[in-house]
């Protein structure tokens, strides 16, 4: 009997390093499972605002690249975009020397851009240009917006502002050679579409013109007349916030035929003679050129 027992100890002895070491392997891997950093997070996209909810562990300091230009140090920062689009955003966890990094594309629709009078949607919209000193006339900003099916203008203007007359010019094929060439714009122009009439500031939809398309073999003046204000436009009512005469309105997208990435454009406002008042970006200089607008 007590031979059996030293026996049974000695192979107690004869084992205990191998013990040890198999409880120093579980006891490392708990440690980096209870301390290990790690960075993970999710977001919501509302418009161009994106909430990001971080749900890293083990870390004391974090570091965003939300994929446009712009960082942050916040644990669970608010964004706000610039342009639609997929950025690939990058968060780094630490804690001491050790760090961990995170990377998911975050995906950015832009607005719900409703032309219906109510210019909160284009809050977050970064002007696509303003004019300064009184170079534009009439008009002093503009937002643009592309969504699927249309493209969004916001205009800000001059009490004086009221668009009797426009001329807006869209170079549909990013082509400044092609379609008609301004001497407006001696830059970059090729209007391969030309919207013409009169804005109703009483009655919106009553707003009266018509669309053109270019068909001169060469780049002058010769267009097509394709489709009426009613068919293509909707106009919001002008309104007057902070001394400014507001207006939004779309185009349907579908009328510019195929397009892609781009389209160019400017906007001419003339008085009931025909006269320029306004226009944007600014016309009749070395510099001017057509406006693009992403789609």
């Amino acid at each position: 009997m007590t031979q059996k027992i030293v026996r049974t100890m000695s192979n107690i002895r004869n084992y205990m390093p191998v013990l040890a070491l198999a409880l120093l392997i579980l006891a490392s891997c708990k440690k980096e499972e209870t301390n290990g950093t790690k960075a993970v997070f999710s977001y919501v996209a509302d418009g161009f605002i994106v909430n990001f909810t971080n749900f890293s562990s083990n870390a004391s300091s974090y570091h965003w690249d939300f994929g446009d230009g712009d960082t942050s140090i916040a644990r669970s920062p608010q964004h706000i975009y610039r342009a639609k689009g997929d950025f690939l955003v990058t968060l780094t966890a630490t804690m001491g020397t050790t760090e961990s990094k995170f990377t998911d594309t975050v995906v950015v629709l832009g607005p719900n851009i409703k032309i219906d009078g109510d210019f909160t949607d284009w809050e977050n919209v970064p002007y696509a240009t303003v004019n300064e000193g009184g170079a534009g006339g009439n008009i002093l900003g503009i937002k643009t917006f592309a969504s699927s099916d249309f493209l969004n203008f916001y205009l800000e203007g001059t009490p004086e502002f009221n668009l009797a007359v426009m001329d807006i010019y869209i170079d549909a094929d990013n082509n400044p050679q092609t379609g008609y060439i301004t001497w407006m714009y001696p830059v970059a122009s090729g209007a391969d579409f030309l919207i013409e009439g009169n804005f109703d500031r009483a009655n919106p939809l009553a707003s009266a013109g018509s669309i053109f398309r270019h068909n001169a073999p060469d780049n002058g003046w010769s267009w097509q007349d394709i489709a009426t204000f009613g068919e293509v436009l909707l106009f919001s009512q002008m309104k007057t916030l902070g001394g400014k005469n507001v207006l939004e309105f779309s185009l349907k997208k579908s009328i510019l035929g195929n397009t892609r990435n781009y389209v160019n454009f400017a906007l001419v406002e003339m008085d009931a003679g025909w006269s320029p008042v306004g226009s944007i970006p600014v016309s009749q200089q070395d510099t001017s050129k057509f406006l693009p607008l992403q789609l």
